[in-house]
């Protein structure tokens, strides 16, 4: 169960109105206030996050990542013949990595045996799977894809993957989800620089929380407490206060705090949720 967090001080939240001065108050895994002063109350939540100097909080991402090809991404071959120790570790390093990276809501491409599911569900940290056939485990989204490569979510069509699944090299309006399996690079900085469009990959990093209505991308009242902290006194991320673009940030550097269903995730260098092991160890 997440804590009551309150984020404040010299920060800046995004919102659907845009970028905001003021404080964000998380309990467990929804945001309950945002504002200009936090109520005195609020001070008494179990955990005070105060910046004496500028952070831009934003929503979190979602995107595709590796699975069990994670440490064999950008070669032509080799994790198809891999044992089940390094399926299952290769599957842990990737999620981790990419919660750090600010990846809030991962995303994994299963098969029929459900295997990457079961791992996502053995570590306790929500997100999907989009498979061939139902694989429903506690904790994990499900998103079904048919023969036709049409993609379904509780029975409604999201559309054919073919169209509504790009890379960072190719991204439109059209497209709903970022897949980044072939990315050498696991920084979402690389993706947004590499685009041809950073603010439209930007915004496809959000869309997954809308199309499964988890909520509207944005840090708003009612959104889940997926929440990135990006710490503006850092040389990499300074920017002109008065110039403050969600965008331009997230082009310079990860964030410095991760938040993830109102538990902190990562924390300056430091995996909290998920750990990632030492994959080199299984790998030939």
């Amino acid at each position: 169960m997440g804590l009551r967090i309150l984020l404040y001080g010299e920060t800046f939240y995004y919102s659907s109105k845009g970028v905001n001065k003021g404080f964000v108050f998380i309990e467990g895994d929804r945001i309950t206030d945002i504002g200009v002063e936090a109520p005195p109350e609020y001070e008494l939540s179990e955990l005070l996050l105060k910046y004496d100097k500028p952070a831009l909080i934003t929503h979190g991402f979602s995107a595709i990542i590796p699975g069990p090809e994670f440490a064999f991404r950008g070669l032509e071959e080799g994790y198809e013949r891999i044992g089940a120790e390094l399926f299952e570790k290769s599957i842990e390093a990737s999620i981790s990595i990419a919660i750090s990276n600010g990846i809030t809501l991962p995303i994994l491409v299963d098969d029929a045996s459900c295997k990457a599911t079961a791992i996502l569900s053995r570590l306790q940290v929500r997100g999907v799977t989009i498979t061939p056939e139902p694989c429903s485990r506690p904790g994990v989204l499900n998103i079904l894809l048919d023969r036709a490569g049409n993609l379904f979510y509780n029975g409604n069509v999201i559309g054919n993957i073919r169209d509504v699944v790009c890379s960072p090299g190719s991204v439109s309006e059209k497209c709903l989800f970022l897949d980044t399996r072939s990315e050498h690079s696991r920084n979402v900085e690389s993706w947004l620089t590499k685009s041809n469009n950073p603010r439209i990959l930007y915004e496809i990093l959000v869309k997954p929380y809308r199309i499964l209505r988890l909520d509207n991308g944005f840090v708003d009242v009612k959104s889940l407490s997926d929440i990135l902290v990006y710490d503006l006194s850092d040389p990499l991320l300074s920017i002109p206060i008065s110039r403050l673009d969600p965008v331009a940030v997230a082009m310079r550097g990860r964030p410095q705090v991760v938040i993830v269903g109102g538990d902190i995730a990562y924390e300056k260098g430091e995996y909290l949720l998920a750990i990632p092991p030492r994959i080199i160890d299984y790998l030939v």
